[in-house]
């Protein structure tokens, strides 16, 4: 019986999992969000040792670089600064292998004007007035009780 729920467990692990290759995608870009004029980390594989791998981000090369003696690759780009905000594809090409990652492009930083002197105003009360008023009222507590026990014991 127990045979029989193995052999099933297996049969169903075995049907379930996905290829390596799904696993594992070629192409990656990171960071995945991106500010136009920023930089972006790509790698990948699946090319032929020392060929050329051209990346390029909506059709518009990027970046070309040489796959290593494994056939893998990497490489950074700069998002060209006029890009406009969202989704965009990546497509590293290596002969006839092309692959695909996305990355999502953000608006423009706006800085919000600066308005006021730039300096906070002190809010609050004196932490350290009320500490050494505590510690002296401690440090008097402790002369009291020192004084009272001599007292006793005389």
């Amino acid at each position: 019986m127990i045979r029989k729920i193995l052999l099933v467990a297996v049969a169903l692990v075995a049907l379930m999992a996905t290829p390596a290759a799904a696993q594992y995608p070629g192409l990656t870009v990171n960071p995945g969000t991106v500010r136009p004029g920023g930089n972006a980390d790509f790698a990948g594989k699946g090319c032929q040792a020392g060929e050329t791998v051209v990346i390029r981000l909506d059709g518009t090369v990027v970046s070309t670089v040489t796959s290593d003696t494994s056939g893998e690759f990497s490489g950074s780009f700069v998002v060209p600064a006029g890009t406009s905000a969202g989704v965009h594809t990546v497509t590293s090409t290596c002969g006839s292998l092309v692959q695909t990652a996305q990355v999502t492009v953000l608006g423009t930083a706006v800085t919000p004007p600066r308005t006021g002197s730039g300096t906070l105003p002190r809010t609050g009360s004196e932490v350290n007035t009320m500490g050494l008023f505590g510690a002296g009222l401690l440090a008097a507590g402790g002369a009291v009780m020192l004084a009272t026990r001599k007292r006793r014991v005389a």
